[in-house]
């Protein structure tokens, strides 16, 4: 290599690792932020309660996403410069996505308060709203990232940047907005509202740079899983704890099995633990 192949590649992660690090400063800074208007609006202990939300909140998907950025931003790389193939692969990681995080999403909101007691104790249980919907928002995450990452994968750093920073600016004016009007759930609603933008605004800007569109299994996916978390959200603010606990119960099973099927018939048979193809039949 010579040092102008090298410097061109170094310039290149330079670019890339203070793209992904703007972005990784924001996340924590609107957090902190947040954490700070809870504090100046509702009083200390509110923001002891956001933080334990927040925490398991994004247990599950942050373990999701970081595999995505692990796995998935290589192969995107590969493809930059096609934009079919960046589609597929942006439609098949946010399809696993949604198929490994929507079963845990509707577990968490479901089973909110037991999952408060046994990470921290029954003092935090008023924080079992918020979680409810931080983990509406940590689904639109799954979505989302994918999307952002072709982004960076194309070089376009500036837009990717241009994104975030409008994603933080959107997050703090809801985040004071709906704590003043909410109390403390109107931190999780600014946080699934913020998300909900975010998607929309890279949608529309991934669609005319290179002919971004969802498959119609995702499109199908996306609505079965969303429907699904909302009605189970839902349920907790229109029947009785027990009966809103049993229905979650069955709707988190239908989904581990919708999960599984569809995953089987992505992977090749020899792939499949045996365990799996048994509980599925598959022969």
């Amino acid at each position: 290599m010579t040092f102008a192949d090298g410097r061109r590649e170094v310039a290149s992660l330079l670019k890339l690792g203070m793209a992904l690090m703007a972005s990784g400063l924001m996340t924590l800074g609107m957090a902190y932020l947040v954490r700070l208007l809870l504090l100046r609006i509702i009083g200390f202990e509110a923001t002891g309660y956001y933080q334990s939300a927040w925490t398991l909140g994004g247990l599950y998907a942050g373990f999701i996403l970081e595999a995505m950025g692990s796995d998935y931003y290589p192969r995107l790389t590969a493809h930059a410069e096609d934009d079919r193939a960046c589609n597929l692969l942006a439609n098949e990681q946010t399809l696993v996505g949604l198929l490994l995080a929507g079963p845990g999403v509707l577990a968490t909101i479901t089973t909110a308060p037991i999952v408060i007691k046994v990470f921290y104790s029954a003092q935090f249980l008023a924080a079992d709203g918020l979680l409810r919907w931080i983990c509406l928002g940590t689904t639109l995450q799954v979505i989302t990232w994918p999307m952002s990452y072709i982004l960076i994968a194309k070089g376009k750093q500036g837009l990717f940047f241009g994104t975030e920073l409008a994603w933080g600016a959107v997050s703090l004016v809801l985040s004071w907005f709906c704590i003043k009007s909410f109390g403390l759930p109107g931190a999780g609603i600014a946080f699934m509202g913020s998300y909900l933008f975010y998607g929309i605004m890279l949608h529309a800007i991934l669609k005319p740079l290179m002919g971004f569109r969802w498959t119609r299994l995702n499109l199908l996916t996306g609505l079965l899983f969303l429907g699904a978390i909302t009605a189970v959200f839902a349920m907790f603010y229109a029947l009785p704890y027990v009966v809103a606990t049993w229905l979650g119960a069955g709707a988190t099973a239908a989904s581990v099995f919708y999960s599984l099927y569809v995953l089987t018939h992505l992977l090749p048979r020899e792939r499949i633990p045996i365990q799996i193809r048994r509980l599925l039949k598959m022969r």
